[in-house]
């Protein structure tokens, strides 16, 4: 592999490093459901916004709940 790929790679490793090693205080678990109720329907979609709550009570922010519900979405096969 490349200098760049090593880098990348290492920098992949810690990210995920940092996501696993942290856990949600009550107050934290109210704002990261918050968050994932501005973009995923719990009841609709139940396994995805726990999938949601996890990421952000590990270190992700409101983008990883945007990206869920973007996977969500119905594909526009009109084009």
């Amino acid at each position: 592999g490349s200098p760049a790929g090593a880098a990348y790679l290492e920098k992949q490793h810690t990210a995920l490093s940092v996501l696993q090693s942290h856990s949600c205080t009550d107050a934290e678990e109210e704002a990261a459901r918050a968050a994932c109720s501005k973009h995923i329907d719990e009841e609709s979609h139940a396994e995805t916004f726990s999938d949601c709550l996890f990421d952000l009570c590990h270190g992700g922010d409101e983008s990883f709940a945007q990206s869920a519900a973007a996977f969500l979405m119905p594909l526009d096969n009109s084009a």
